[in-house]
């Protein structure tokens, strides 16, 4: 009977751990980000005007990163950077803008990349961050155009 109740503790105990894990066992071997892979590290985050990539550009500037935040909108990539002031050890001079729109271009893209590699010259890009998506409505060329446009970055070498 007392094996019994521990194999359930042991089970309940491993249910939390993958709930608390967001439903990733890989994230339960990760455990909390360490600031020292990530601060002064250059991240590059697309579609971080909003959502999930405003949301790490939060994160990732509380732990010392530098940021490239890009997205259609300067308005909003604005609305983001003014929020990050004060969020971090770069906040004020590591955040840098990049307004970019999936949907024009690979010689956009390619400008694109050689901006973000001239915002931070010493360190060029660390990480990117391809949040960004481009849809329109379904069909069979409209599919290959935002499947085209959601993968162009994975032809760059950053």
């Amino acid at each position: 009977m007392i094996l019994l109740l521990l194999a359930l503790v042991l089970v309940l105990i491993v249910f939390v751990k993958f709930v608390r894990a967001d439903g990733d066992f890989t994230l339960l071997s990760k455990g909390k980000p360490k600031r020292q892979d990530i601060q002064d590290k250059v991240f590059w985050i697309t579609g971080a005007s909003r959502g999930i990539g405003e949301v790490l550009a939060t994160q990732l500037a509380a732990l010392g990163a530098k940021l490239i935040i890009s997205a259609r909108t300067e308005a909003e990539l604005q609305r983001v950077k003014t929020q990050l002031v004060g969020t971090g050890k770069h906040a004020s001079d590591g955040v840098k803008i990049l307004p970019l729109d999936l949907a024009s271009g690979e010689d956009a893209l390619r400008e694109a990349v050689k901006a973000a590699h001239s915002f931070f010259p010493d360190s060029g890009v660390d990480y990117m961050i391809h949040n960004a998506a481009y849809e329109r409505p379904v069909s069979h060329n409209s599919l290959h155009f935002t499947y085209s446009s959601n993968n162009i970055y994975c032809v760059y070498k950053l």
